[in-house]
């Protein structure tokens, strides 16, 4: 996670020992922010803070772009995600939310853009932590889920308070 915006032509493959499909596949099933399986989350983290970074209380929000695995228009998705301050072993959550969807693709057959929004108090990141971002796919999902990210036309990001 940094906050360059991509701009790679060609959506990659991030899990060549899941699938053989572009973006990152996330088996349902995710308990929650303790979730330790690696195939049930994702977490994208910032290199650790040089110096102390506050953050504003305000609203976050969440873009990602994602899709039922196999693009299946009939299923619906939910997911969760958790904005936490990383220290290197430990982790105060910040904020969380949560989305479900049960018509997911809204008829449509290819990446969907959601956003999710949740409001956080003021916090300051200590010198050597980072920022972190945990997605997992609900258990109560139809099926595993596609994530698209780090390509041009796949923008998916997190915008903080200011």
């Amino acid at each position: 996670m940094d906050s360059t915006l991509p701009t790679a032509a060609v959506l990659y493959n991030y899990d060549l020992d899941r699938d053989a499909s572009p973006g990152l596949l996330i088996a349902k099933g995710g308990s929650g922010p303790t979730d330790d399986d690696p195939t049930k989350y994702q977490a994208w983290r910032t290199p650790p803070f040089g110096e102390s970074v506050v953050i504003d209380e305000g609203d976050v929000q969440v873009h990602l772009w994602s899709a039922m695995k196999n693009f299946d228009a009939t299923k619906g998705g939910a997911i969760a995600v958790y904005l936490r301050d990383f220290d290197g072993s430990n982790y105060v959550e910040l904020g969380d939310a949560t989305f479900t969807d049960a018509t997911w693709h809204g008829g449509n057959s290819s990446w969907v853009q959601n956003s999710l929004s949740f409001s956080i108090s003021s916090h300051t990141l200590a010198p050597g932590h980072s920022l972190e971002l945990k997605l997992i796919v609900d258990n109560s999902s139809d099926d595993d889920m596609w994530f698209a990210y780090d390509a041009g036309n796949y923008k998916s990001r997190v915008n903080m308070p200011n």
